[in-house]
C-alpha cells in the first residue's frame, strides 16, 4: 500500500483515541472501566491498558452479568463500555440497580457515579429504558464510534457485529447514521473520490447521508485530491453467495472452524464453531476424545489458549499463506515445520563457541518462528478434521447448486447432511444458497423446517421467518392458497425460464466460471494455478474464482476488475449497465446509472473518469465481508497493479451469517 495512504489510515487510531479521551476526561473523579467482553479485543487496536490508566482509569474490569463490581471508594465512578445492543444495555441497568440497592448513594453523588459509553450509537429508546428502571438522571449516556480499525494490510473494519442481524433480518436502519459518519471521516482523511459506486438500496442511502453530512459541516475535503479513484459500497444481500459458499483459501477456512475476536482467533482443542453447532449425539464423542487428550493441560483453567494473529506484519506464517488455497498453504506449513526441526538439529553438530553464538543470536528467533508454525500446523490439522469428511461432498453440492443441476437431488442431499452430520447453521446455509441460486418453493421450506425443528427444537421455527425477511428463504405462507397447482407444476417436465436475481446478475457480470464462462472470464480477472480444498488436486482455471474452487467470482472483486480495466465510461457501462440498482454517485450529489453517466460523458456534459488515473479503490460491504472476497480482491489488485482496501462493519463466514437469525 502507498506509504502516504498507509500513514493516513493509521491516523484512524489517533482519531479514535482522541474521541475516547474526550469522553473519559469529561467525567470527573476516580474512574473504573467495565468493558463488555466482545469489546476487549477491538479496543486493544485503539489503545492499551496503560493508555487508559494515563487518562484517569484506575481499574479495568470485564463485565460479568453474574458478578457486581463493587465501589472501591466513596465517590468512585463506574464507566461501562458496551455495544449498542438492547440486551446488554438492559443487563448493565440491572447491574447498576443492584449496586444502588446494595450501596445507595445520595442524589448528588449518584448523578456523577454511573456512565455508559455505547459503541457505535446511543439510541433514543435507551433514555426511555432509563426512565422505566428509575435511573433517569442518575446514569449519563455517551456515544463512541472508533470509525475504522486496521486489522491487516488492506483490511479495515468497524467491528460492529450486529449490522447484518439489525439491518437485514430486522429491517432496522438505526445503525446506518453511525456508519455514514465513519465514511464521512474517511472522506475527510482521504478526500472524496470522483465517483462512488453503490449496489443496493442501503448503500445508496448511506451515500446520501454522507453527502448531507458533508454539506452540514464545512470542510475542504471535497476540494482536495482524493487518495482513492473510487468508492464501491455493496449491500450484503446483493452478493449472498460470497458469504454462503465454503471458501477454499486458508484464512477463510480458519474462520469457518474457529471463532474470531478482532484480528485474532483462539485455537481451542475441545470446542470450535463446527462442534458447537452440531447435534449433541454427533459432538459428544469428539469432545470427550479431545478432553481426554488435553487432560493434563486442563488442570490450569486460567491458562490462556494459544491464538493466531490474523495480521501479516505480526505473523509472517499467516502473511505467506492467508490467501493461498488451503491444500497449498497446509503443505507449505508442513514443509516449514520440517525445515525448522532440521535447523534445530544443527545444534548437535556445532562446536561450543558456535553453539553459544547460535543460542544468543538465532535460537530466540527460531523458537518464536517454531511456535507460530506449530500453531498453524495444529490449526490446519483441526480444519482437516472438522471439514475433511464432508468437504468434497459439500463442494460438489455447492457447484450443483450454483449451476442449478437437479434441484430434487440437491434437496435430498441437504436433508441427508442434516441427518448424518447435524450441523445447525451450515446445513441451513446450503438451503439458503439453493433458494438464491435456483429458487425453492414454500412447501419445500416447510418440509425442511419440520425436519430441522425435530432435530434442533421447535423454538427455531422463527428462524425461517427471519431468514425469509432477509431474502435468504421464501416466505412460508406465500403459496398457501395455491399449493396444489404449485405441486402439479413442479412435477411437470417443462423447462423453467424464470431467472432468480442471482442468476440474472451472475450472467450480466460473468460471475460463474463453469464451462465456457471460465475461458471468457480469465481475460477479465487473470490469475494463477491453484489447488482444490483439503487434500485436493491442482486446477488451473486462472481467475479470482480460485477462492471458491474456481466456481464463482465475488461481485466486489468483479466490480473492481471492471472499474480498473475499463478505458472509457462506455466500456464500463457495457460491462455493468444491465445490473439493477447499480448506481454512480458524483461529488455534487447527482446519482446516475452507468449508462446515463456514459451518455453524459459522451456529450461532454460530465467529466470522463475512465480510465481511472489513480489505482486505489476503497470497497465497503454493508453487512459483513468474507475472507474469500478479501482474497479475490487481493488477487485483482496484484493482477491490475492497483491497491484495493477492503472494509466492512465486520468479517463473517456463512455460518455466522445464518447464526445471526438465531
Amino acid at each position: 500500500m502507498d506509504l502516504t495512504l498507509d500513514k493516513k489510515l493509521q491516523g484512524f487510531q489517533l482519531i479514535a483515541q482522541e474521541k475516547l479521551q474526550a469522553i473519559i476526561c469529561s467525567i470527573p473523579g476516580k474512574k473504573d472501566l467495565i468493558i463488555e467482553n466482545a469489546l476487549i479485543k477491538p479496543l486493544e487496536h485503539v489503545c492499551a491498558a496503560s493508555w487508559l490508566k494515563l487518562k484517569g482509569i484506575q481499574r479495568i474490569y470485564k463485565f460479568d452479568n453474574e458478578q457486581i463490581v463493587p465501589r472501591t471508594a466513596e465517590h468512585q465512578v463506574h464507566i461501562f463500555l458496551i455495544y449498542s445492543r438492547l440486551e446488554i444495555f438492559q443487563k448493565v441497568l440491572k447491574h447498576i440497580s443492584e449496586l444502588e440497592r446494595q450501596n445507595p448513594t445520595d442524589l448528588e453523588a449518584a448523578i456523577k457515579s454511573f456512565h455508559i459509553i455505547c459503541v457505535p450509537s446511543c439510541f433514543s429508546h435507551f433514555q426511555l429504558l432509563l426512565e422505566e428502571e428509575g435511573l433517569y438522571g442518575l446514569v449519563q449516556l455517551h456515544r463512541y464510534n472508533w470509525d475504522f480499525i486496521c486489522l491487516d494490510q488492506g483490511i479495515m473494519t468497524m467491528e460492529i457485529p450486529n449490522v447484518f442481524s439489525t439491518l437485514f433480518l430486522r429491517k432496522d436502519t438505526s445503525l446506518l447514521p453511525a456508519i455514514a459518519q465513519s465514511l464521512r471521516v474517511l472522506e475527510i482523511v482521504c478526500g472524496r473520490p470522483e465517483v462512488i459506486l453503490t449496489f443496493g438500496e442501503h448503500s445508496a442511502n448511506l451515500v446520501k447521508m454522507v453527502h448531507t453530512l458533508s454539506k452540514n459541516y464545512k470542510s475542504n475535503s471535497r476540494d482536495l485530491p482524493s487518495d482513492f479513484a473510487a468508492f464501491i459500497i455493496i449491500d450484503r444481500d446483493k452478493d449472498y453467495p460470497s458469504s454462503l459458499l465454503t471458501p477454499a483459501i486458508y484464512s477463510g477456512l480458519l474462520l469457518e472452524v474457529f471463532g474470531r475476536r478482532a484480528a485474532e482467533i483462539e485455537l481451542d482443542t475441545s470446542s470450535n464453531k463446527i462442534l458447537k453447532q452440531k447435534l449433541e449425539i454427533f459432538q459428544l464423542p469428539r469432545i470427550s476424545n479431545k478432553q481426554k487428550q488435553a487432560a493434563p493441560v486442563g488442570k490450569t483453567k486460567s491458562s490462556r489458549l494459544p491464538s493466531i494473529r490474523m495480521n501479516a506484519l505480526s505473523d509472517e506464517i499467516y502473511g505467506e499463506n492467508r490467501y493461498k488455497h488451503f491444500a497449498q498453504a497446509s503443505a507449505q506449513i508442513r514443509s516449514q515445520a520440517k525445515t525448522i526441526s532440521l535447523e534445530v538439529q544443527k545444534l548437535n553438530d556445532m562446536k561450543l563457541d558456535e553453539m553459544q553464538d547460535y543460542v544468543a543470536r538465532k535460537l530466540p528467533k527460531i523458537t518464536e518462528l517454531k511456535t507460530k508454525v506449530m500453531r498453524h500446523l495444529n490449526a490446519s490439522e483441526q480444519i482437516i478434521e472438522m471439514l475433511g469428511g464432508n468437504f468434497r461432498r459439500v463442494q460438489s453440492l455447492e457447484e450443483n447448486i450454483l449451476n442449478n443441476v437437479s434441484r430434487k437431488r440437491i434437496l435430498t442431499e441437504i436433508d441427508e447432511l442434516l441427518t448424518s452430520d447435524g450441523q445447525k447453521y451450515n446445513t441451513l446455509r446450503l438451503l439458503c444458497l439453493l433458494h438464491l441460486c435456483a429458487g425453492i418453493s414454500s412447501e419445500e421450506v416447510i418440509q425442511f423446517a419440520r425436519n430441522f425443528c425435530n432435530y434442533f427444537g421447535q423454538e427455531h421455527l422463527i428462524v425461517f421467518q427471519q431468514l425469509a425477511r432477509a431474502g435468504l428463504l421464501p416466505e412460508a405462507w406465500e403459496e398457501e392458497k395455491s399449493k396444489t397447482p404449485a405441486k402439479l407444476l413442479s412435477n411437470l417436465p417443462i423447462p423453467k425460464f424464470q431467472q432468480t436475481e442471482f442468476q440474472a446478475n451472475a450472467n450480466r457480470l460473468r460471475l460463474m466460471t463453469s464451462s465456457t464462462a471460465s475461458q471468457s472470464q480469465s481475460s477479465t480477472s487473470g490469475g494463477s494455478n491453484v489447488e482444490s480444498g483439503p487434500g485436493g488436486t491442482t486446477s488451473g482455471s486462472g481467475c479470482a474464482s480460485y477462492v471458491f474452487n474456481n466456481m464463482y467470482i465475488p461481485i466486489s472483486a468483479q466490480l473492481c476488475a471492471c472499474a480498473l480495466k475499463s478505458q472509457s465510461s462506455e466500456e464500463f457501462a457495457t460491462k455493468v449497465g444491465m445490473v439493477d440498482k447499480l448506481k454512480m454517485h458524483l461529488p455534487d450529489g447527482t446519482t446516475l446509472s452507468a449508462k446515463s453517466f456514459a451518455n453524459s460523458a459522451k456529450l461532454n456534459d460530465l467529466k470522463e473518469i475512465f480510465p481511472l488515473q489513480r489505482r486505489n479503490i476503497f470497497i465497503f460491504v454493508l453487512g459483513g465481508v468474507s475472507y474469500a472476497e478479501i482474497g479475490a480482491c487481493d488477487m485483482i489488485s496484484r493482477l491490475t497493479d492497483a491497491q484495493i482496501l477492503v472494509s466492512s462493519d465486520t468479517i463473517v463466514s456463512g455460518g455466522d451469517l445464518v447464526a445471526g437469525a438465531f
